[in-house]
């Protein structure tokens, strides 16, 4: 007996690529998993994290060591490298690095890249305690200080006038740090540049010797006097307070009235000793501002003006943007009250503008790129062909935004670039499918959504195998070494996804 053809309507035989489009092709949850993607995707667009460039966690620490009275070269033979010589020793070092100076060392360890930084900082701490036997007597506690990435401000805020000097510059800056420091997802700040308030003391050796005071008594008084004390409490009208009794040093009086010794039975102030004064400290950073052509304030006729700078970071995993506008805007709040008017407030750095620049322009690019392809279908394949494909390429694109939200990755450079770049993959499957389903829209009495199975069914062994291939070529990715390692991994992440 002949076999009897398949009619246009059989749909026995069909491979997985048939029997998806054969149920999704006339299906009630098809426009349910549009409006799914559409959401996930613009909820993504708006709650992902936004950053320039992706996070690279590299753990790293520096330890402070310090011996009283050694030369940097005693440091270096006694200290430096025996604790580098400890630290070698730890799984998953990738190098140290020791700094002599006097009386002092310091250590730098870094870990390989994707470490855990928790991890490798109690291992660090850890293998310090466990060889303190063997660093040199005189030798101070270490002092281990984490090196983290995201220390790095992302907004620096710089404080200038012309009628003020550094140390009035330095007060203002605390004070808008203690603002600014509040603002949620603010982290690491600190102020650059300025002096501040010291009271410093100006022993003349010759009355002391005539006292027969010495530097010693003077540091046992200062040590015990400078000390509040919680002395009791008192209850009184329904209110608690709290008895102190001693006192800190609060200004130069405090200080120059303070007795340190008895001579000839009559007690001996500081002031007898010592010159005391109440003022800026001593200058350890120059920071000053220009201001060339490009400016369009009003300018300093010196063109430089002493300044202090303000920096801020961000906690990990917050939005560079978001934070740097609530740290813009609640200095913009506070301007009027903490800020004198002769004080000139210039933002030197934002990186959360940068971020969302770099976002917002890769994002018009895919923009363009889209509808470039849909302009070139248009004129090919006509408008019904073009629609297709303006839904489901900004679909997938939305779904691979949702799926790296839900990954933790962040939006930046890198993971955009990696949509552009399988923009062209999602281009050719749908024009091949396309293409087909046309085709067999073309015979004579065939059923439409039969002929939309069978066409997809015909391709869709190739199409995924092609597919497939090409995500097979970005997957090595995933194993490069080194800072590139994490700092591509979007690429091979987002376009398979």
């Amino acid at each position: 007996m002949a076999d009897t053809p398949k009619q246009d309507g059989d749909t026995d035989g069909l491979n997985i690529a048939g029997r998806i489009t054969q149920y999704f092709v006339d299906s009630k949850v098809t426009i349910l998993i549009i409006l799914v993607a559409l959401l996930a995707g613009l909820l993504a667009l708006k709650v992902t994290p936004r950053e320039e460039n992706p996070q690279i966690v590299v753990p790293a620490a520096n330890i402070i060591i310090s011996k009283p009275g050694a030369s940097p070269k005693e440091v270096e033979q006694l200290i430096v490298k025996p604790l580098e010589a400890i630290l070698q020793g730890m799984s998953g070092v990738d190098h140290t690095y020791g700094t002599a100076m006097e009386s002092m060392g310091v250590v730098n360890v870094q870990f390989y890249v994707g470490q855990n930084k928790e991890d490798s900082l109690v291992k660090l701490y850890d293998r310090i305690m466990s060889n303190l036997d063997r660093m040199p007597p005189g030798t101070r506690m270490p002092l281990v200080k984490p090196v983290d990435v995201d220390d790095v401000p992302i907004v620096t805020i710089t404080l200038s006038s012309a009628s003020r000097n550094d140390r009035d510059l330095r007060h203002i800056a605390d004070d808008v740090l203690e603002h600014l420091r509040r603002v949620q997802g603010a982290s690491l700040s600190f102020i650059h540049g300025g002096r501040p308030r010291q009271i410093t003391v100006n022993f003349d050796l010759d009355r002391m010797r005539q006292y027969n005071v010495t530097l010693l008594d003077i540091r046992r008084v200062l040590e015990a006097t400078n000390i509040d004390i919680p002395a009791g409490s008192l209850v009184s009208h329904n209110r608690v307070s709290t008895v102190i009794s001693g006192g800190m040093l609060r200004n130069a009086h405090d200080v120059r009235n303070l007795v340190v010794a008895l001579h000839a039975h009559r007690p001996v102030y500081l002031k007898d000793v010592a010159t005391i004064t109440d003022g800026a400290g001593d200058i350890e950073h120059l920071n000053r501002i220009g201001y060339g052509p490009a400016y369009t304030g009003v300018r300093s006729p010196d063109f430089e003006e002493p300044a202090v700078t303000i920096a801020i970071a961000k906690r990990k995993g917050t939005n560079a943007v978001t934070v740097a506008d609530g740290i813009l805007a609640e200095l913009q709040h506070i301007r009027a009250a903490t800020i004198p008017p002769d004080v000139h407030v210039d933002v030197t750095r934002n990186d959360g503008e940068r971020a969302n620049d770099a976002v917002n322009t890769l994002l018009d690019h895919l923009s363009i790129a889209v509808v470039t392809v849909v302009l070139l279908l248009v004129a090919f394949l006509g408008w019904r062909a073009a629609s297709i494909v303006t839904i489901t390429i900004p679909l997938i694109l939305f779904v691979t935004l949702a799926v790296g939200m839900v990954a933790g990755q962040s939006i930046n450079r890198i993971t955009l670039f990696a949509l552009i770049l399988s923009l062209g993959l999602l281009v050719d499957d749908s024009i091949v499918v396309i293409e087909n389903i046309f085709r067999h829209y073309s015979k004579k009495g065939a059923d439409r959504l039969s002929g939309a199975v069978r066409a997809v069914n015909e391709i869709g062994r190739p199409t995924n195998l092609a597919t497939f291939t090409v995500i097979l070529a970005f997957l090595p990715m995933f194993w490069v070494t080194g800072m590139m390692g994490p700092y591509m991994a979007p690429i091979p992440f987002n376009v398979p996804v």
